[in-house]
């Protein structure tokens, strides 16, 4: 595809998204005020009429879906969404807080899944066919069958409330003051564990099955049976031409993978009531939060087609016959 065509379609999907940013929020049952009052008298307060309607002119509700589209369009272009129902503070404002914390566990968890899955992937293909390897393959697939949420909360029961050894949730500790910087990293830490752990095993066997094959089928490669016949030590070959030869193909895979990573911190950042944008999306769409949920999918879609982007660059880099190919196009 050429340069021009995949701009094209990067900036098709943005426009699709964005239309679809706006109504699909509208399309959930209820509104704010329905969900402040419960859907009738005995909610969780009480409002009357004329604060209901006072309440859906602060925030423009009661004006035209039209006049609130083109509201939402014109706050596109200078990243103003409103005023969150839940926050009462700028979105922009509530999505800078929370977004430190999401990084933070998806970064490291991005990290972990990747060294330990694909060395693992690796060795795995290495000892293709034998014991180790369908043993190692059958407890990746076991892996695989389970959800997030249920290792979240498995490990949730296991080492918070049984073993004490991890906080049950949150961040950080209220109202902790620390002496020393160490102090608080450490703190941070522990509550960041379980959440790391969990979206870690929750990644792990995807990881190690892309490598695994991708070995499985460069090690039966002409130029590696060459290698091993020329008399290079076995480490030498897994290391310089198995594994350097079954990562090219893989480097996309693993960039656009993170985006999905960072979908499934919501179910994870909801069992451990972590701070970040998983969770405040949680309590974005349960409180019909509709600026608040503007921004965040808005975010997430660009995180997304960032991510895309940067797979589709450096993919010809790495490997020449793309390059070659999409030369061959433009010509």
């Amino acid at each position: 595809m050429s340069a021009t065509k995949q701009a094209l379609t990067y900036m098709a999907v943005l426009v699709f998204v964005v239309l679809i940013n706006f109504w699909l929020p509208r399309l959930l049952p209820g509104g704010p005020v329905e969900y402040l009052t419960g859907g009738g008298e005995e909610g969780v307060i009480f409002l009357s009429e004329v604060q209901k309607q006072a309440m859906l002119e602060y925030y423009h509700l009661n004006d035209s879906l039209w006049i609130q589209f083109m509201t939402y369009i014109q706050g596109l272009f200078i990243f103003d969404f409103g005023l969150s129902f839940t926050y009462k503070a700028p979105v922009f404002e509530v999505i800078v807080t929370h977004l430190p914390w999401t990084l933070l566990i998806v970064g490291a968890a991005t990290a972990l899944s990747m060294i330990i899955g694909l060395t693992i992937g690796l060795w795995s293909a290495w000892k293709y066919p034998g014991r180790k390897d369908r043993s190692i393959f059958m407890v990746m697939l076991g892996f695989s069958a389970v959800p997030e949420f249920l290792i979240g909360m498995l490990l949730l029961i296991g080492l918070s409330v049984k073993a004490g050894a991890f906080p049950l949730s949150g961040a950080e500790s209220p109202f902790a003051q620390a002496e020393h910087w160490l102090g608080r990293v450490i703190d941070i830490g522990k509550h960041a564990f379980l959440p790391i752990a969990t979206l870690t095993i929750g990644n792990l066997a995807g990881m190690y099955l892309l490598m695994r094959n991708e070995a499985i089928r460069v090690r039966q490669d002409t130029y590696v049976e060459f290698a091993a016949a020329k008399g290079i030590r076995e480490r030498a070959v897994l290391w310089r031409h198995v594994a350097r030869n079954s990562a090219l193909p893989l480097v996309t895979v693993i960039v656009t993978r993170i985006g999905g990573m960072l979908a499934g911190s919501v179910l994870v950042e909801t069992v451990f009531s972590y701070p970040g944008i998983g969770k405040l999306l949680q309590e974005a769409i349960l409180a019909r939060d509709y600026p608040l949920l503007h921004g965040l999918f808005l975010m997430m879609t660009l995180f997304v087609l960032c991510l895309n982007l940067l797979a589709d660059l450096i993919y010809p880099r790495l490997d020449p016959r793309i390059r070659v190919a999409k030369k061959g196009e433009t010509a």
